[in-house]
């Protein structure tokens, strides 16, 4: 008669390792706690740089210019609140610095947009642009009086056409060219 083994046919099967048994849950919660930490990442790296540009000196003086302004309290209808901003660009070269922004601003009346550029040379921030787009399509510039200024904004008020007459008449078209158009 052959040997048999004390536990007979039911000898109990080798336990398999921890990955065999777990890679199914294993691997889904080790790929989304890698994206997971990278979003974390990406959102710290970003508030970090929105509360640091909120401290620039750039951004509040131009924050508080709008707000002491009347003729931004009547178009937005009083105080107003600033949201994130955009198109923020910010470089400083030799002991200069230049920013570019452009901050959302929130009323109750109507909404706006705030656009400035400005350099720091030394201690002093010096507005160059420094106006609010108002969503009617009205610009209240800043840096002067508070004047609304023209709408297109191609084009300085001070390098408007003045409304008198011009001294020459203006140019002649050359007929019989295909490119021109009469109407």
């Amino acid at each position: 008669m052959p040997p048999t083994m004390p536990e007979g046919d039911y000898a109990p099967v080798p336990r398999q390792g921890w990955w065999s048994r777990n890679w199914k849950w294993a691997v889904p919660v080790g790929c989304l706690g890698m994206v997971g930490s990278c979003f974390c990442f990406a959102a710290i790296a970003v508030g970090w740089g929105y509360t640091s540009f909120k401290d620039m000196g750039a951004y509040t003086d131009a924050i508080t210019e709008a707000q002491e302004d009347p003729h931004v309290q009547q178009a937005l209808g009083g105080t107003f609140k600033p949201g994130f901003p955009s198109n923020t660009q910010v470089s400083s070269i030799n002991g200069r610095t230049h920013a570019e922004f452009v901050v959302p601003l929130d009323g109750p009346k109507a909404d706006g947009k705030l656009h400035a550029v400005a350099d720091k040379n030394g201690e002093a921030w010096t507005f160059r642009t420094l106006y609010v787009q108002v969503e009617d399509g009205s610009r209240i510039d800043l840096l002067d009086t508070g004047e609304t200024l023209p709408e297109d904004p191609e084009v300085p008020h001070e390098l408007e056409p003045d409304e008198a007459e011009p001294s020459e008449p203006p140019a002649q078209k050359k007929q019989g060219n295909d490119n021109d158009i009469d109407l």
